[in-house]
Order: C-alpha cells, then structure tokens, then sequence
C-alpha cells in the first residue's frame, strides 16, 4: 500500500515511520499547515473543565495559566498523549472524533 501524509512532518513523522516499519510506501507532501491564531486570553480559573479537539490546540495554548488538575476533555489520543506531555492531570480521551465526546 502507498499512504500520503499531508499534514505537516512534526504531525505526521511518527506514523510515516510506524507505517514503513510495515513495509508500507510512504510519501509525505505537506499541504496544511498549521499556524498559531490570536485569540483572548482566557481566565481558566473560571472553568471545572476544558475541551481539546486537537494536539495542535494545545501546542499553542498558554498551558501555565491553566491548573493541570482541571478535567481535560481530548478527542483522540494524540491530543491526550500531548495533554500528558504538558503535565495535565485530569485526562479523559475519547474515541478520535467530536461526537464521542
């Protein structure tokens, strides 16, 4: 099988060697590409919980501001293995998609 990554390296690096290990073709043309938005800050004391829809959410999130005990709401487990990383507490993953959440 021939796979196309077209997600940025750093997103996808770990699945082009996981798929080659296979003995999978793999190409990888990056076509999106993810860049950080302004955004109001956020007073996360006023919250019991936040919800994560992406690895790259938290990646460009202020995370000091944010009591790594709150529950953490993650779509899949990418976004809960980098909640992980940034020392969140509280993780709660669902099945890779919106609606399981």
């Amino acid at each position: 099988m021939h796979i196309l990554f077209t997600r940025p390296l750093e997103d996808s690096e770990e699945l082009i060697l996981k798929f080659r290990d296979l003995g999978h073709k793999v190409s990888h043309m990056p076509v999106i590409q993810i860049e950080k938005v302004e955004y109001e800050k956020i007073n996360f004391l006023d919250y019991k919980a936040v919800i994560f829809t992406s690895a790259n959410a938290l990646k460009f999130l202020d995370t000091k501001l944010i009591d790594k005990k709150i529950i953490c709401f993650c779509v899949g487990s990418a976004t809960e293995k980098k909640a992980l990383s940034l020392g969140f507490q509280n993780v709660i993953t669902a099945e890779g998609n919106v609606r399981t959440l």
